[in-house]
This record gives C-alpha cells, sequence and structure tokens, in this order.
C-alpha cells in the first residue's frame, strides 16, 4: 500500500484542514481525501472525498471504539479504492490520536502486526499518541476490527 506521509510541518497543518486543505491539496495533486471530522471546506469535484460524522472533540473510550468499529471499515473501502485507482490520499482529522489511529488501520489492514503499525505510525507523527488515552486506545481499535 502506497501512502503519502508528510512530515510534521504538514501534519500539523491537517489539523486544520478549513484552512490548509486547498493548497495542500493543489500543492501535492492529491485526488483523494478522506476526512475523519466534520468540514465545511470545499473540494474540487475532481477530488474524491468521504467526509466520516466524528465529533471534533474525542475521548478515546468504549462510546468511540464502538463508533470507529462502524465507522473504520467504510473508510478503509474508500482508501483501499482510491489507491487501487493509483490516486494520491490525504487523511484529516480534528485530532491528532484518531489521525494516528487511521494510520495505524492503514497499515495493519495492508498486513502489518498492530504493534508494528502503531511503532510505524509513532516514528513518523510524533503527535499520534502523545494526549492521555491514546497509547492503548489505538490497539483496542485494531485489535476490535480485526476480530
Amino acid at each position: 500500500m502506497e501512502l503519502i506521509w508528510l512530515n510534521d510541518n504538514v501534519a500539523s497543518l491537517m489539523m486544520t484542514p478549513q484552512v490548509a486543505l486547498p493548497a495542500l491539496m493543489h500543492e501535492h495533486q492529491l485526488l483523494a481525501l478522506l476526512q475523519l471530522q466534520p468540514s465545511s471546506t470545499a473540494v474540487s469535484a475532481s477530488v474524491a472525498a468521504l467526509q466520516l460524522p466524528l465529533p471534533i472533540h474525542l475521548t478515546p473510550d468504549e462510546a468511540l471504539l464502538q463508533q470507529l468499529a462502524q465507522l473504520l471499515p467504510q473508510a478503509l473501502s474508500f482508501a483501499a479504492q482510491q489507491l487501487q485507482l493509483g490516486h494520491k490520499l490525504l487523511l484529516t482529522a480534528a485530532d491528532a490520536g484518531l489521525l494516528g489511529v487511521m494510520m495505524a488501520e492503514l497499515l495493519a489492514s495492508d498486513g502489518a502486526a498492530p504493534v508494528h503499525a502503531v511503532a510505524q505510525v509513532r516514528s513518523i507523527y510524533d503527535a499520534a499518541f502523545a494526549d492521555d488515552g491514546w497509547d492503548q486506545f489505538v490497539f483496542d481499535v485494531l485489535y476490535r476490527l480485526q476480530g
């Protein structure tokens, strides 16, 4: 699976997609967008986009785990389809933990063991699981989606 991992400066822009998204899409010639939060940012009609109805302020708890278990398979299907079409895919989220969970799930769905997927995300995105509760929560999500 070919994903574009953007550096920390761009990742911080991904946390405020309302401001950075159009320029980021154009600059990197991105053809697919997966938004893990509500956004009113308009994207070009030539860009395939999927927006998941997740709240902006998230708490890693059982309710969020259930919500992600329902929504992430749709996100994974969309991502796989776009990557199969040869599109570059940009992930955006209102929370670093949620973005890290999605990145880890994409790697796990491509065959990486959960511990390796999480380690790879940590190596490229320091903020991914830094907030309280996200360090264990990512594994809860990965194992729930596997089983």
